[in-house]
């Protein structure tokens, strides 16, 4: 089982799934249950770039209208087995990204938290700050971090797009060169281990790190 899909890539077969299994147990016209079924077989093949035998086989383990929640988390896991997870960074890199940060404190990553991140993200309490690490679509690492307010309010995230208990994040931003600021961000997820496990499409995310450039 070669890994050939990004985490947020699973979280959109678990979307997918999960929806299926309520139809099954909600939608009372075969036809409809037949359409909806055919639909979602062909969405999760095409999420993975060369769909083997075994995925072809759990998919098809899917179709059955009898299917339970405890046999689509089995599938599921076999499934999960194909994320690429996210590439552990050494202390030099992140230092790199944020050369100007003195006395960086970088949280310890566990493999659990690689597999399931599409980002590092990770609150720094004394600071009031939040820090995030992705890579680009060159493989390099970046990253940015601003305030994050204590406060959480149950809201939609800018970055998962799901609802979640989120906080207003705001990072501060050069606007010409007379050397004045101006601060920019929107209402994230408080938790970045609840927004990794969240996202199922990387717009998103593209469009709120446009948002505070």
């Amino acid at each position: 089982m070669k890994p050939q899909i990004q985490p947020y890539q699973f979280n959109y077969i678990k979307e997918r799934i999960a929806h299926l299994v309520n139809v099954y147990n909600s939608v009372n016209d075969p036809n409809t249950v037949a359409s909806i079924k055919d639909v979602t077989r062909e969405e999760i093949l095409n999420t993975f770039p060369i769909p083997d035998a075994t995925i072809h086989s759990e998919v098809e383990k899917l179709m059955n209208v009898q299917l339970t929640k405890g046999q689509a988390e089995k599938v599921l896991e076999t499934l999960q087995s194909y994320v690429i997870p996210f590439e552990h960074p050494t202390k030099k890199q992140v230092d790199k990204v944020f050369r100007k940060i003195k006395k960086l404190k970088t949280p310890l990553i566990s493999e659990e938290i690689l597999k399931e991140s599409t980002f590092i993200g990770w609150n720094d309490i004394a600071s009031n700050r939040k820090y995030i690490i992705y890579y680009n679509n060159l493989g390099q690492l970046e990253g940015f971090y601003g305030d994050i307010s204590n406060q959480t309010v149950k809201g939609f995230c800018s970055i998962c797009n799901k609802e979640s208990r989120v906080s207003l994040f705001m990072r501060k931003t050069r606007t010409a060169n007379d050397g004045q600021y101006t601060k920019k961000g929107d209402y994230i997820c408080f938790d970045s281990t609840v927004c990794n496990r969240q996202i199922s499409d990387l717009s998103h995310f593209h469009h709120f790190l446009n948002k505070i450039q």
